[in-house]
């Protein structure tokens, strides 16, 4: 298989539409083509409608893989931040003090003493 993607504008999209789209050019077999076109067609869809809803379903799929990967990430920091804290190896601050400290480190990257 294949895969070219261009962006390509229909016309009931508005410009800003077809930069979001793209097309999809894969080889297949004949026979396979024949037959996913016909189980298409019992679903009341065309082979192109099956395959756009097919690839927004892994997309969803990868989306929400990414996210879990996100929150297992952010938990693990979480549990590291108390360890450390627990440990006597850090210390938590107010955001306000926290605000105040980011802020003298931004004078000093502006001053070009960092």
């Amino acid at each position: 298989m294949t895969g070219m993607m261009t962006p390509q504008m229909t016309p009931q999209m508005t410009p800003q539409e077809s930069q979001a789209m793209s097309t999809i050019h894969f080889r297949i077999d004949e026979d396979v083509k024949r037959l996913a076109m016909r189980a298409a067609e019992r679903q009341k869809m065309t082979l192109t409608e099956v395959m756009r809803q097919r690839a927004e379903e892994l997309a969803a799929e990868e989306r929400q893989y990414q996210d879990s990967k996100h929150d297992a990430w952010l938990e693990e920091q979480i549990t590291a931040a108390f360890s450390r804290y627990e440990a006597g190896d850090s210390e938590f601050i107010s955001n306000d003090e926290m605000n105040a400290r980011m802020e003298e480190l931004k004078a000093q990257a502006a001053r070009g003493t960092l």
